[in-house]
């Protein structure tokens, strides 16, 4: 049999299994899945559900592609979505935030079918993230909920007949396999019977296995047996649709989709040049004032200097968020200067629009780093928690989009996919870093 037709009817088998297990372990009753040790506590169904995500889409991938000519090979970026999945599912139970680790392995998950299969609506990782993942979790599963249906068509047999002066081969006795299979499952039945008969280990081991199975199947809760199985059906749609209909896409629909987007995009470009200006120059100014205003106070987290009257946990927090939340407004501010602001030919930026821009970027690195100084007073008095070293995280992580944001303005290059796998990789960082922290005490 053909190796492709294989793997197209292991993929619609294992389907399900992963379905079934995805509710099984992430859903219900995952604490039965952990590692424990003095002081951490590892849960391993995060990891398993990644890896077997990825074997199934692997096997899908290379059940659906062979027709157009596509590799099999896993290409490089691949394998460093596969590698990211599978740490934001092993450190969940390790990192400050469980919650944010799992949201994060979905999204490396269907991230790295899109990327695995080579149908990025700008290529490669770009600023087109957000409608990718979009296109993934929405357009690509739900459209490919037929594709279930549709793909146990492999599991035709081959019409009899011969093609090209070959004879066909023998059609296989399928009733013989299943008699011979149960011939031998009794005649081993038997010669186990003997052996623990005479050897007093294989009868022990036979008996515990007897104990063991009697314990296990007489605790089943047949009822959540039932509705994981019930509920695993349009899962298992959803997962296979996402990988089938991925696998099976030759990219010309994701080309169609980016250039509307960029058609769309364009036409938004009506704001003049002189109102971009303006706009952005009152952000600027106004955060120039701020700084002239609260120098002396924003500064105490630098010098370790508290303003008189205040407690330091107190001057530490009050602030952070705020600051946290304008260098979000600047981010925004940038987009929508982009998105409505007219550009030159190719997307570049004027001079004075580069200057604004870059004055509004270096604005939020100076607010990133006084928030990290108000947060490293925090932790050097205080010590360590988990929603402290996520709070450096994301203001580290807003000053590194900001720094990036500049160096786009002046090069005319996008440094987007910089700032996805900074992202990605300083969050895998610092949950192992947390979980560090949490061992040595």
């Amino acid at each position: 049999m053909d190796k492709k037709v294989i793997l197209q009817r292991l993929g619609i088998i294992l389907a399900y299994p992963l379905a079934y297990a995805y509710l099984r372990l992430l859903l219900t009753s995952y604490n039965e899945f952990v590692i424990e040790t003095d002081k951490l506590s590892v849960s391993v169904a995060y990891p398993v559900i990644a890896i077997l995500f990825i074997l199934v889409n692997e096997i899908v991938r290379r059940g659906r592609r062979g027709r157009r000519g596509i590799s099999g090979r896993i290409s490089g970026e691949t394998v460093f979505w596969y590698i990211m999945t599978f740490l934001s599912g092993m450190t969940a139970t390790i990192g400050p935030e469980e919650g944010i680790s799992v949201f994060a392995m979905h999204l490396c998950a269907v991230y790295s079918v899109l990327i695995s299969n080579n149908i990025l609506l700008g290529g490669k990782t770009s600023g087109f993230i957000p409608a990718d993942l979009i296109h993934g979790f929405f357009v690509k599963s739900f459209a490919g909920f037929p594709n279930y249906i549709i793909d146990w068509s492999s599991f035709k047999k081959p019409q009899e007949g011969s093609e090209d002066g070959i004879e066909a081969p023998p059609r296989k006795n399928r009733a013989g396999a299943v008699i011979f299979i149960i011939v031998m499952s009794i005649l081993l039945i038997i010669s186990i019977s003997l052996m623990a008969s005479i050897d007093e280990d294989i009868s022990a081991f036979i008996n515990n296995m007897f104990w063991w199975a009697e314990e296990y199947f007489g605790n089943l809760r047949i009822n959540e047996i039932f509705w994981r199985a019930v509920f695993a059906i349009p899962v298992c749609f959803y997962l296979y649709g996402l990988m089938s209909r991925s696998a099976k896409s030759d990219g010309a629909r994701e080309k169609r989709v980016a250039a509307w987007i960029n058609n769309v995009r364009g036409k938004g470009k009506t704001a003049s040049s002189t109102l971009v200006y303006i706009a952005a120059g009152i952000f600027v100014l106004a955060y120039i004032l701020f700084f002239i205003k609260r120098l002396t106070y924003m500064l105490g987290g630098f010098t370790g200097t508290v303003p008189e009257g205040l407690l330091v946990s107190h001057y530490a927090r009050e602030g952070f968020f705020e600051l946290v939340g304008i260098m979000t407004v600047n981010m925004c501010v940038y987009l929508a200067i982009i998105l409505f602001g007219k550009t030159g030919p190719e997307g570049s930026f004027s001079v004075p629009s580069k200057i604004l821009v870059t004055l509004l970027m270096a604005e939020s690195i100076v607010f990133a780093a006084i928030a990290m100084s108000k947060l490293g007073l925090y932790y050097s008095i205080f010590g360590y928690t988990p929603k402290r070293i996520l709070a450096m995280w994301g203001t580290l992580t807003l000053g590194f989009a900001a720094a990036m944001t500049i160096i786009t303005v002046h090069r005319g290059k996008p440094h987007f996919r910089a700032g996805v796998l900074f992202t990605t990789v300083s969050y895998i960082a610092i949950c192992i870093l947390s979980a560090v922290l949490v061992v040595i005490g």
